[in-house]
């Protein structure tokens, strides 16, 4: 959206990410960095080594 200041993403139903998942998220990321900031809720597990293992989570809020 392009007047949010902000973005939430809720993961909490989310039970794969695949890498065009991870290109979008960075791409939301560099985008709303010049804004508001954005973060990721709701993580499993799963999701949470992927983004562990790729870095995503030392650049993603993910609370």
């Amino acid at each position: 959206m392009p007047g949010a200041e902000t973005l939430t993403l809720d993961f909490s139903k989310l039970d794969y990410i695949s890498s065009a998942g991870l290109r979008v998220l960075l791409a939301a990321h560099k985008a709303m960095s010049r804004k508001g900031g954005m973060k990721v809720t709701g993580v499993n597990e799963i999701v949470q080594e992927v983004f562990d293992v790729t870095g995503f989570s030392d650049v993603l809020t993910i609370e």
